[in-house]
This record gives C-alpha cells, sequence and structure tokens, in this order.
C-alpha cells in the first residue's frame, strides 16, 4: 500500500498543507489515468456512519459531511449527525446531532448557512443551521404538494440581475403519485409549521424532450427523484432512478423546458444517485483545477477524486449501483467511468480547488526524488 500526501491546495493563491491521507486498499479502488484517488484524512465522529451528501464552503476551507446513521428515513428516528471539517488537517470543527435522517445538503451562497433535507420518504422537514455557533431551526410543510419526503434541494438566482434574490427547490422524493410535483419552491419565508411551496415540476410533464433520441415524449414519469444539482446555465438538474435519466428543467419559456438524458453504462441502462459539474454549488466558481469529495456510504469513508486538469462544465455521476464515479455527455447519456470499486457510493462534491496527491513509498520523499 502507498500512502498519499496532499502537497498544495489553492483557490486563487496558494495554500500549502501538509494533511496526510490515509492509503488506499490493494483490492479496493481503481482510477483511470490521469486521475487520482485517496482518501480524506477526516475520520468520522464516534457514533457518525453512512456518509451521504456533503458540500464545501464558499471559501474551500471547510468540507460539511451528513451522515445518515441508518436511521429510519420516514422521520420516526434518529439522531443524524452532521460534520465540519477542516479540510487541510482533516479536524472535526463541529459534529451536530440533527432529529432525523438527513439527506440532500448544501450551504447557502448568501448567508453561509448549512441547509439540510431530511427523511427522504415520509414526514420531511428542513433543518437551517447556523455554521459558527452550530445551532439550527427544523422547519416544517404541509402536505398539500408533498406527499412523500425530501431528498435534495438547490438554491438559484431568481432572475438574470447580479444579486437577484434566491430561489430554493426541494427534491419531493418518494412521492405516491405522479400527479404531485417531484419539484417544489418554497414561495415563501420558511415556517416551523406549514412553509409555503409552489409546483416547480410535475410527476408527471405534459411534454419531455428526449436529448439523445431528439424526439418528443408525452408518457415520461419522474416516480423516484433523487439528488439535484444546477448546471452552469442555472437549470436544474434532477437525477431520476425510476428511468435511470437526468432530467433538465429550463426556463419555462425556453422551446423545450424539460429535457430527459437517458444514462447508460457500456450499452445497458443505469441508475445514479449524484451528478455535479465542475463549478462549486456554494458559490459558481468554475476551475479546470480542482477536487470532487467523493462519500462511500458502506464503506464509511470519504474520498478525494483530482487531475491536472479538468476541462471547463464536466459533469461527473454516482452510481452506487454500478458503484463507479463516472464521466456523464449528456448528449449520448453515455457514462464513462473514471473510479469504481466502491462499496456504496453516494455523494459528490466539487471544490474549485487545486490538489496534488503525491504518491510517496518512503516518507518525505515522492516517487521522482523530489524532497516532500
Amino acid at each position: 500500500m502507498n500512502p498519499f500526501r496532499i502537497r498544495t491546495l489553492s483557490i486563487g493563491g496558494t495554500l500549502v498543507i501538509g494533511a496526510m491521507v490515509a492509503a488506499l486498499s490493494t483490492r479496493a479502488q481503481t482510477v483511470v489515468s490521469p486521475y487520482t484517488l485517496g482518501v480524506f484524512s477526516g475520520a468520522p465522529p464516534a457514533g457518525a456512519t453512512q456518509p451521504d451528501d456533503l458540500a464545501v464552503s464558499a471559501n474551500g476551507a471547510q468540507l460539511w459531511v451528513g451522515y445518515g446513521n441508518g436511521v429510519d428515513t420516514f422521520g420516526k428516528g434518529g439522531p443524524s449527525n452532521v460534520v465540519e471539517y477542516d479540510i487541510a488537517s482533516g479536524v472535526v470543527l463541529k459534529n451536530i446531532s440533527i432529529p432525523g435522517h438527513v439527506d440532500g445538503l448544501k450551504i447557502n451562497p448568501r448567508t453561509g448557512d448549512v441547509w439540510a433535507t431530511e427523511n427522504e420518504d415520509g414526514n420531511p422537514t428542513l433543518a437551517v443551521i447556523n455554521p459558527a455557533s452550530g445551532t439550527f431551526t427544523i422547519y416544517r410543510f404541509s402536505p398539500a404538494l408533498i406527499t412523500g419526503g425530501f431528498d435534495d434541494l438547490v438554491f438559484a438566482p431568481a432572475g438574470p440581475e447580479r444579486g437577484s434574490p434566491l430561489d430554493v427547490f426541494l427534491v419531493t422524493s418518494s412521492q405516491v403519485d405522479t400527479t404531485t410535483p417531484a419539484i417544489v419552491r418554497i414561495s415563501g419565508p420558511p415556517r416551523r409549521t406549514n412553509t409555503p411551496v409552489k409546483a416547480a415540476l410535475p410527476g408527471a410533464p405534459q411534454t419531455v424532450w428526449n436529448v439523445v433520441t431528439n424526439n418528443a415524449e408525452t408518457t415520461d414519469m419522474v416516480g423516484d427523484p433523487d439528488s439535484m444539482t444546477l448546471d452552469p446555465a442555472g437549470e436544474l438538474v434532477l437525477n431520476n432512478r425510476s428511468d435511470d435519466s437526468l432530467y433538465i428543467v429550463r426556463d419555462s419559456k425556453a422551446q423545450n423546458p424539460v429535457l430527459r438524458v437517458p444514462l447508460t453504462l457500456e450499452g445497458t441502462a443505469l441508475e445514479v444517485n449524484d451528478t455535479i459539474f465542475t463549478s462549486s454549488a456554494t458559490n459558481g466558481v468554475s476551475s479546470t483545477a480542482g477536487t470532487i469529495f467523493i462519500t462511500d456510504t458502506g464503506a464509511n469513508a470519504i474520498y478525494m477524486l483530482t487531475k491536472p486538469y479538468f476541462p471547463a462544465s464536466e459533469v461527473y455521476a454516482a452510481a452506487n449501483v454500478a458503484n463507479v464515479v463516472g464521466l456523464v455527455d449528456l448528449n449520448t447519456g453515455v457514462v464513462t467511468p473514471v473510479a469504481q470499486g466502491f462499496k456504496g457510493v453516494h455523494g459528490l462534491a466539487f471544490s474549485p480547488l487545486r490538489v496534488t496527491i503525491a504518491r510517496t513509498d518512503r516518507a518525505g520523499q515522492s516517487e521522482n526524488g523530489d524532497d516532500q
């Protein structure tokens, strides 16, 4: 086994750090060149298991991870843990215990508050965490449009103008039927009870444009919506596991306001759990050099994937059935594995930080003989 060391990490300038990352098992994960995979040095706090969604702070210094702990997904048990790590050292900065089952995790780009969706199968709640104090408030919702739970959320500018208000969209997963929406938008201030929402994507859209076949479809059903992100154009990108597809929700005035990209791996339909673009989900910053953080629920571990150059707007997906992380072609739907051999890959987060992971054979010396 070879240990890995993070040598440099920069955003704007260069921050030199000396965090050691654990060695990979010789029988576990494999990556294709030019990618490098290492294990994040931050250990789960006692009792925290099954890491799922994760988010990187706007300054790139902190990593927030939601641990589901295997608790009931209908909100009948708990708690879950939301943990803040210092990326440079792996030190736990906060370990917050929250009722219910935490699933989606995002950072509000305006306030820095950490928002966590809970209970993806029923009785959904939203926890908003103050990152400075670690205190949180739980908000609840009327069941009128939400017959299942919450799986994920995104923040999106309400208009094209700089500084325009933010809309908050929620994935309403595990719906009883597709007559209810798959995505809703919070339409007023969050409330401790009956937070108002409006439908943003119906469970059975009237017309969907299939990007791969270049044809209109009228029978698509978003039966198992999961995670969600924004593309660089500010459009919602939703994973739907019932038809192994990505749904792209665009401006309602667009020629084709809802697109579908069916995903395949080696010619077979592929279910995915998370999708990201190579830009920060927190502040929208893009980078051609960065790090993808990966949660492996089955291994109770967090990995770091990097390479020398990330072309702008690359798309990556985590597929926990195939247990691969792959590069997605949105024109064809083909997913090409770049890392595989995980036990239960789940969440992805991109940080626009330059990270060099140097494999070392002896302490303090790299393979090419350079002193560390």
